[in-house]
Formats: structure tokens, C-alpha cells, sequence
């Protein structure tokens, strides 16, 4: 019997790419390999131009974060807290972005067609920030360590608790005060932490941040800072591309200026804190006795905040009209 009749093998090749003169005859179709995108060139024709270029054309995004400087003991123990704890707890929207404290949370400015070029937009405010920072230079001191935490509200999240001095925040509302009129979107921030965990779409276990506080509290190189106040600068990025829905990719920043940050030794002018005369040890083990204290009382403080709330009318009910912000 033959199967020759009946049976055939398919000769045709799979996800095979095609060759020039397997496809037309037409010169101007090229193969796989002949194909070039070509680098984006700024004000184009906006017929041609792609999608996240022609948003950047009319609107861009810009953060101000006070940071340790890069290659410093606090710095570098931070970014390995990052890896470990990405490693070995998985991604939580804290690897979204270096450790920072926000300054300015969130800048968006928009271009009204391109009468004005951006560099002029983004030179005056450059400009601003100058000059508001340098008004209060020697009173930006370098926060100070005051313990971990973890907290439930917003939502369950591990935090480093820093002290800044008051001219940060009179610092953001002079850059708010002169900008306010030419940003759609400045946002300020709450100025006490540093968030090393926390996930909004999906709530972190408490025995989870348990164990990462843990690993933070053996990681994280407290001696250079509390004895020091450290080695920070405030750093100014356009935000090129946020991952807000995709936990532990970070952001990709820009950076476009910073500003150092002069240490506690290296400004005879600083009034040091009544606490820095105590020896470090005894001061890092005061900060760790404080979140303790902190969280043994947060069940009594959490019952009494349930309680007095049951107490009062329920709120008025209102839109949330907030934009999403850059991160906690």
C-alpha cells in the first residue's frame, strides 16, 4: 500500500524572514534585516510625529528629590537594601524610584503652542529654583534619622522617619508661590519619610514588613549620617517615562541640575541638635526604641481613632480630583 497519495510534508518554513525578492519585485519594501529606524528629530511634521514625543512637545513632567549623594556610605547601604529586598521579598512600588525624601512631588508644564521654545520654559524655572535655594542655602540642613515604621494608612507600608529643617518646606512654597501661575500640576509632599515598601495595588503582609524592617535595620548604614547628618543634595529630574502600574520598574529620570547640601562638620554656622552630643550607638539604638515605642501603641491609637470616628457624622463624599503622583 502507498501513502505517497495521502500523506505530504509541509516544505514550508516557519517564521522564516522574508528575503527582498521573495516578497515583490518592489525595491522600496526592504527585508528584516535592511530595516532603520530613524532617530527622532524634535518639531517635526505632526503627522509623523510618534505619540510620546508629541506629549513631551506640550507637556513635561519634573520632580524635585532631596537624595544622598551618589558613592556615600548611606547612599550605597540604601541601594542594597533595594536589591535584597527585591530580591528576596519581591517587587513593591518603593523600587519605582531611588530612596528619596519629595520635595516637590510632582511638576507638569504645558506648552501652548511653539511660539516659546523649551529650553526658555525650562530655564526659568531652572532659574527659580536657583534662586529660592540659594535664599535659604545655609538653612537646608541634612534631614535627620528618627527611626523606622511601619505604617497602615494610606496603605500598609514600611518608612524611614527623617526630621528636615522647617526651610525645605518654606523653600517648596516660594517655588510654589512664583510658579504656581504657569504649572498645571505642582504638587508638594509630605517631608517626614523615606518609603522603603509599600504596594497600593496590592496591600504588603504586616509579618512581611516585619522582615524588611528587620533587613533594613541590619543594611542600612546609620553611623556616617547620625554622626555626620551625611553627604545630600537636592536634585531636579524631568520625568521621562513613569511605571506607575508596573511594580519594581523604576522610573526614568533625567537629571537636570542638583544642588549640594553642606554637611553638619562642613558648616561651622549650624547650630547642631542637643541629641548629636550623644555618642552614635547610644543615639541609633534612642531611634530604634522610638519605632518600637511607635508601634507597640499603634493598635491603642488605631482603636481610638475607629472609636472616636463612630462617634462623629459621616463626611461628605467627593471626587477625588487628585492627578497620580510620581510615588509616595
Amino acid at each position: 500500500m502507498s501513502y505517497s497519495s495521502s500523506f505530504r510534508v509541509d516544505t514550508r518554513s516557519t517564521l522564516s524572514a522574508p528575503v527582498k525578492n521573495e516578497i515583490h519585485n518592489n525595491h522600496d519594501v526592504p527585508d528584516f534585516t535592511e530595516f532603520k529606524l530613524e532617530a527622532f528629530k524634535m518639531n517635526t511634521t505632526p503627522d509623523i510625529t510618534p505619540a510620546p514625543h508629541k506629549l513631551r512637545e506640550t507637556r513635561r513632567a519634573f520632580t524635585l528629590y532631596l537624595e544622598p549623594n551618589p558613592d556615600t556610605p548611606i547612599q550605597a547601604s540604601l541601594q542594597r537594601y533595594q536589591e535584597s529586598t527585591l530580591l528576596h521579598f519581591g517587587p513593591n512600588q518603593a523600587h519605582n524610584t531611588k530612596p528619596h525624601i519629595s520635595i516637590l512631588n510632582r511638576v507638569l508644564i504645558e506648552r501652548h503652542g511653539s511660539s516659546i521654545p523649551w529650553n526658555t520654559i525650562v530655564d526659568e524655572f531652572i532659574q527659580v529654583l536657583d534662586q529660592e535655594i540659594t535664599k535659604r542655602y545655609h538653612g537646608l540642613k541634612p534631614p535627620e534619622f528618627s527611626g523606622f515604621e511601619i505604617l497602615d494608612q494610606p496603605t500598609r507600608s514600611l518608612v524611614m522617619n527623617v526630621r528636615v529643617h522647617e526651610s525645605y518646606s518654606v523653600l517648596a512654597r516660594g517655588i510654589e508661590d512664583r510658579m504656581r501661575s504657569k504649572c498645571t500640576v505642582l504638587e508638594t509632599s509630605p517631608m517626614d519619610r523615606i518609603h522603603l515598601a509599600y504596594n497600593i495595588l496590592k496591600s504588603i503582609s504586616r509579618q512581611v514588613l516585619k522582615e524588611m524592617k528587620d533587613e533594613a535595620e541590619k543594611t542600612i548604614e546609620l553611623y556616617d549620617w547620625l554622626k555626620t547628618g551625611g553627604s545630600w543634595r537636592l536634585v531636579l529630574y524631568e520625568v521621562m517615562l513613569e511605571s506607575q502600574q508596573v511594580v519594581g520598574v523604576q522610573h526614568q529620570l533625567s537629571e537636570i541640575k542638583s544642588w549640594s547640601i553642606l554637611s553638619n562638620s562642613n558648616d561651622s554656622r549650624r547650630l547642631l541638635p542637643p541629641s548629636s552630643f550623644l555618642p552614635v550607638s547610644l543615639r541609633i539604638k534612642v531611634s530604634f526604641l522610638s519605632s518600637w515605642f511607635r508601634e507597640s501603641i499603634s493598635p491603642f491609637s488605631s482603636a481610638r481613632k475607629i472609636l472616636d470616628n463612630t462617634r462623629q457624622s459621616p463626611p461628605l463624599i467627593q471626587n477625588d480630583t487628585t492627578s497620580k503622583t510620581i510615588g509616595l
